[in-house]
C-alpha cells in the first residue's frame, strides 16, 4: 500500500485518539479490533478490511466511515488508489463564486445506524444557502455509480467490493426554492435490503440544466447497517 495513503491513516488515528482522550487499545476494543490488528492496518500491513470493520472503526474513533473508506477506494474511471474524496461541509460553485452551500446537519438516520432487513426510512439532510443567489430548480441526484469501494489485486488493477447500494423510492429529489440565508431540508426514502451487510447511497445537487453546483467532495450521504433480529 503506497505510504502517502497510511501516512494520513496512521496519523488521523494518532490524532483521534488525542481528541478522544482514549487510547488506541481502548479504540480498538470498541472496534471489535485486537490492538496489533489496529496498529498493521495503520502501518498498512493489513490490505482490504472489511467494510463492517471500516464501519465499526469508524464509530469507535466518531468520524464518518467514508472519511475511513476514503483510505480504500477509488473514484470510477480514475487509476489512482485512494481517489475516494473526503466530503466538506461547505463549498463554492467553481462556476460561481456567489454561489455556496453548506452542509448542516443530519436531521434523521444519522451514519452507523442499524436497521432491520427490509425496512423503510427517510433521511433527511439540512443544507443551507450561505451565498447571494437564490436556489431555484435544483436538485439531488444519486450518484452512487460514480463511487465504489474497492481492493487492489495483485496485478495492480482495482476490483470493486461493495457495489450494494440501498433502494430509494427516486434517483433524484427537488431541493426547494431557497433564499440566500436560508437552510432548507432535502428529504429521501430508502429501502434497507433484505440480508445483513452495510450499504450506502451518494447524493449530489445539480442546477436546474441537471449540471452539478459543486465539487466531487461536497455530497450527501447514507450509511447504514442491516442486522437480522
Amino acid at each position: 500500500m503506497p505510504s502517502k495513503t497510511t501516512e494520513p491513516l496512521r496519523a488521523l488515528l494518532a490524532r483521534r485518539s488525542r481528541e478522544l482522550g482514549r487510547s488506541l487499545t481502548a479504540i480498538a476494543a470498541e472496534a471489535g479490533l485486537a490492538r496489533t490488528y489496529l496498529y498493521e492496518l495503520a502501518n498498512g500491513n493489513k490490505r482490504d478490511p472489511s467494510v463492517r470493520t471500516l464501519i465499526k472503526l469508524a464509530g469507535a474513533l466518531q468520524v464518518s466511515p467514508l472519511l475511513l473508506f476514503r483510505y480504500y477506494a477509488a473514484l470510477e474511471g480514475s487509476t489512482a488508489f485512494g481517489a475516494f474524496p473526503l466530503p466538506t461541509n461547505r463549498s463554492h460553485n467553481p462556476r460561481d463564486p456567489n454561489d455556496i452551500a453548506a452542509f448542516n446537519a443530519d436531521v434523521t438516520t444519522p451514519d452507523h445506524a442499524v436497521l432491520s432487513p427490509g425496512e423503510t426510512f427517510r433521511k433527511i439532510w439540512e443544507i443551507q444557502n450561505l451565498g447571494t443567489r437564490p436556489w431555484r430548480g435544483r436538485r439531488l441526484v444519486r450518484v452512487d455509480g460514480e463511487y465504489a469501494i474497492a481492493r487492489r489485486l495483485a496485478d495492480g488493477s482495482l476490483e470493486a467490493v461493495q457495489e450494494a447500494y440501498l433502494a430509494s423510492l427516486y434517483r433524484e429529489v427537488e431541493v426547494p426554492d431557497t433564499l440566500p440565508g436560508q437552510p432548507v431540508h432535502v428529504g429521501v426514502d430508502f429501502a434497507a435490503p433484505k440480508d445483513t451487510c452495510t450499504v450506502a447511497s451518494i447524493w449530489r445537487m445539480t442546477n436546474a440544466e441537471g449540471v452539478p453546483c459543486f465539487g466531487p467532495k461536497f455530497f450527501f450521504h447514507v450509511v447504514v447497517t442491516v442486522m437480522a433480529q
